[in-house]
């Protein structure tokens, strides 16, 4: 983990440094937008902002079409130039991404047999009836959900649809308060997964609405 911290740190800094450098590159072609027209500082309108005359009319009839076809070069340059640095900038972020997904693995698959156990443990003392093979589906089921869902969260985390500390939790998130409440059953002795518990309770529920329909 300690060497993970160290990449991503070294691969946040470059890729600050690509984003600088890139606008930097975007606005190299246009240096003149630093520039005030001599204009501008003669015609303001009632509240103090600048009137700019249309650009047209600045530019002799000789020149305008000189003007526009440089104009027109430098924006295609421009538009390759950002197209492959954006292509670059994305590579390593998705690389970051994957370095970030990696450091938050360690900790989530070791927390994940807590909560995991939280679940199985549980439905042992819970589950009386029915052998090893009823515990054992539910316990199947469990696991599968912690899996899908594990592997929903990290192919989003790599999408950069969700931050790789929630895509790479969002399983632990899920199943944690499942884990506490079968926990929270257990001890109280609960019969929750009893189908004697809930056939007496139906047996009742059906003489209660058959006496109050007489």
């Amino acid at each position: 983990m300690r060497q993970l911290e160290t990449i991503i740190d070294s691969m946040r800094k470059e890729n600050r440094q690509t984003a600088e450098q890139t606008r930097r590159d975007l606005m190299r072609p246009f240096r003149f937008i630093t520039y005030l027209d001599s204009n501008a500082s003669k015609k303001t309108d009632s509240s103090g902002k600048y009137q700019f005359k249309n650009f047209d009319e600045f530019l002799p009839d000789s020149a305008r079409s000189s003007v526009i076809e440089n104009v027109r070069n430098s924006s295609r340059s421009v538009a390759v130039g950002i197209e492959s640095t954006n292509t670059t900038y994305e590579y390593k972020e998705r690389e970051l991404r994957k370095h970030q997904i990696e450091w938050h693995r360690k900790i989530v698959l070791s927390f994940a047999c807590v909560v995991l156990f939280l679940i199985g443990a549980p439905l042992g003392a819970i589950i009386r009836k029915g052998g090893l093979g009823t515990p054992l589906i539910f316990a199947i089921i469990f696991f599968m959900l912690f899996y899908f869902s594990s592997t929903t969260g990290e192919k989003f985390a790599k999408e950069n649809s969700l931050t790789p500390f929630t895509g790479m939790w969002l399983a632990t998130f899920l199943l944690l308060p499942v884990g506490i409440f079968l926990t929270y059953k257990a001890m109280r002795d609960s019969h929750l997964f009893n189908k004697e518990f809930y056939n007496r309770k139906i047996r009742q529920l059906r003489s209660f609405l058959g006496k109050s329909g007489r």
